[in-house]
């Protein structure tokens, strides 16, 4: 039974494998036929495309505010709970 659930396993993996390697076809609009991506590469950008990259970019800097005072303040928990658990360590000792 575990050879059969080795083999199939690797079987799986082998077709993982084969999936990655072959390059797939690209379906969509070519690159070269569409007009905004001909006039970025030509060093030309809308304002459209300047406020989304300034509009993400804002984003970005607030998301990583965020992430930032979430980490402090797990930190801030992760540092009480190490006191809470001392605290009842050194409380059991001494009682009985």
């Amino acid at each position: 039974m575990k050879t059969h659930s080795f083999y199939l396993l690797a079987l799986a993996g082998g077709a993982v494998l084969f999936c990655l390697a072959v390059p797939q076809p690209i379906s969509g609009q070519n690159a070269a036929s569409s007009p905004a991506l001909v006039a970025e590469a030509q060093g030309e950008v809308s304002p459209e495309v300047l406020a989304l990259v300034n509009e993400l970019t804002a984003q970005n800097k607030q998301l990583a505010a965020n992430q930032a005072a979430m980490d402090a303040r797990i930190d801030e928990i992760a540092e009480s709970v190490r006191q809470a658990r001392l605290f009842t360590a050194r409380g059991g000792r001494g009682a009985k």
